[in-house]
């Protein structure tokens, strides 16, 4: 219950730092890894101009690693292909994980399409590389990724 309320709170507060920017939106994602793993989450994305965004996004494990959060800030270039719109993307971020799994860097690679159904809604199609740095090791995976963003 408790995760459920912090990625309520954290989609409203990413929907309130959405507003203030132009070409913003604010929406819901979930994946998995090839390892079994449910990730889901929020994300926002703030375009800088009519290439590159910044997205913030977090997401919940729901089994295993009970308490994994992974919380990240990527930059995406884009090329917009109506309705299509291809982005790549390179991010940082932290594993946060509770005893006795430890807490550590990543750093990410995404790449992805926005199908862009209506002016207001885009829904995302991604794939992200994720590179971990924790307890003195690296580790690394693919998280598949899907989403609905609500666009301002």
């Amino acid at each position: 219950m408790k995760k459920w309320f912090i990625l309520g709170l954290w989609i409203g507060l990413l929907g309130l730092l959405s507003i203030s920017g132009m070409g913003s939106g604010v929406g819901a994602v979930a994946g998995f890894d090839p390892t079994g793993l449910w990730l889901i989450g929020a994300m926002t994305e703030l375009s800088l101009t009519d290439v590159f965004d910044v997205r913030a996004q977090i997401g919940f494990a729901t089994q295993d690693i009970e308490g994994l959060m992974l919380v990240s800030l990527s930059v995406l270039p884009h090329a917009v292909m109506p309705p299509v719109d291809l982005f790549v993307g390179l991010g940082i971020g932290v594993a946060l994980t509770p005893p006795p799994f430890t807490t550590g860097l990543v750093v990410e690679g995404a790449a992805g399409l926005r199908l862009v159904p209506a002016d207001i809604v885009s829904i995302i199609l991604q794939a992200r590389y994720l590179l971990r740095w924790t307890g003195g090791i690296w580790t690394s995976g693919p998280v598949f990724e899907g989403g609905i963003l609500i666009n301002f």
